[in-house]
């Protein structure tokens, strides 16, 4: 696995210079003022002109009465317009039902063959998490940076502001219509972080729900998370099937989401690594043909393979490419493998692998090309180590 990137400055809004807006002159005045004061002289031949023309006085104040009857009724119009837009989408977010019960949500889900979509969020800032990272970066003598996964220890730690950032997110997605479509495919549940599991009887020790195995990937953290009720003869239903937690505490673009809400059926693993791919900043098209079913069989027992032997590789790939051609009776077959850094979570390698191809020129000319089919999977190793696996067929 290559290790080596190349971090880009980004600029954002918040680099932008604002100090030359509404700025006042040196003299106190305004913009608007310091014009006119400027252009005085022409101001002055316009007044001695509108004495020489005191009869004009009427049909002066007839015209801008005139003009401003029109500006008001315009104004009525655009307001009138404006308020039955802004009336249109808020009728239509109020569409949008969030159900509260973890046990009703599920319920629902399975009577209406739809995928569980559970936004967890948090009221207060964490508190210190046992496996809290940072990600660091260290130049090396080929002014190339090499990235680190560090481990911070508890008393180490800062409290992370996810409470904000959930609010961030809240405005940024939740009310903005764009989003109806996608969200009418899911079942929508709304918990806080540290909601429990409904009990039937009383004084039962209840578990939390992001405590449950399925939800390990989470971290604890707020985000989204999808769980399958829709594919019923599949391997994962009822199982999760994504996560988009707020590492770090930073939410999610609007982007993003749409990205995470739009992948194609599968395992936890392998949207994962899917969205990994789409959102990376130049687009690689492997992911845009289809999502072959034989494919990614192939890429999920080469990923178990390699897991096993803890060995990153294309081994066996002769072999494996040719029953891939003979069972599509089709076209060439290339394969692209990474692996993670030790103890990261599903979410974080998955971009961590993705990283690793960007920096190999031949995984990268594979990733970036759109393919007839394309499979991909990535499987934990006992030495806790991700390993992913890209297959391609054109």
């Amino acid at each position: 696995m290559t290790n080596f990137i190349h971090r880009a400055n980004i600029v954002t809004v918040n680099d932008t210079n604002f100090t030359d807006y509404n700025k006042l002159s040196a003299g106190g005045k305004s913009g608007i003022l310091k014009f006119f004061h400027k252009n005085r002289k022409m101001n002055k031949k316009f007044l001695e002109f509108h004495n020489q023309d005191r009869c004009g006085i009427a049909n002066i104040f007839f015209t801008f009465l005139i003009l401003l009857v029109f500006l008001l009724t315009c104004n009525v119009f655009s307001s009138f317009l404006f308020a039955e837009e802004t009336l249109w989408n808020e009728n239509e977010l109020d569409r949008l039902t969030w159900e509260t019960s973890y046990a009703a949500a599920t319920q629902k889900a399975k009577e209406q063959s739809k995928n569980l979509l559970i936004y967890f969020y948090a009221m207060t800032d964490s508190p210190l998490l046992p496996n809290s990272t940072e990600e660091r970066f260290i130049k090396t003598k080929n002014n190339n940076e090499i990235r680190q996964v560090v481990y911070v220890l508890p008393q180490l730690q800062k409290p992370l502001p996810i409470a904000a950032a959930c609010r961030e997110f809240e405005q940024r997605v939740f009310d903005k219509s764009e989003f109806l479509d996608l969200f009418n495919n899911y079942v929508l549940l709304k918990l806080p972080i540290d909601a429990v599991q409904e009990s039937e009887s009383e004084g039962q020790l209840r578990t939390a729900i992001l405590d449950l195995p399925k939800f390990r990937e989470m971290s604890h953290l707020p985000g989204l998370a999808v769980v399958d009720y829709e594919h019923k003869t599949a391997l994962y239903y009822e199982e999760l099937v994504g996560i988009l937690p707020f590492l770090r505490a930073k939410p999610p673009t609007s982007e993003q989401v749409q990205t995470f809400l739009a992948l194609p059926s599968g395992t936890l693993t392998q949207r994962t690594l899917i969205y990994a791919l789409r959102i990376h900043p130049e687009r690689p098209l492997s992911t845009m043909g289809t999502f072959h079913p034989l494919i990614t069989k192939e890429a999920t027992e080469h990923s178990i393979y390699q897991a096993k032997t803890g060995v990153l590789g294309h081994q066996n790939f002769g072999t494996r490419s040719t029953r891939i051609s003979e069972e599509l009776e089709q076209g060439s077959v290339s394969e692209i493998c990474a692996q993670s850094w030790t103890d990261e979570g599903l979410f974080e390698a998955a971009i961590g692998c993705v990283r690793a191809w960007r920096n190999s020129s031949g995984h990268w000319s594979a990733a970036r090309k759109k393919h007839t089919y394309y499979g991909y999977d990535m499987v934990l190793g006992s030495n806790n180590i991700w390993y992913a696996t890209g297959i391609f067929v054109d």
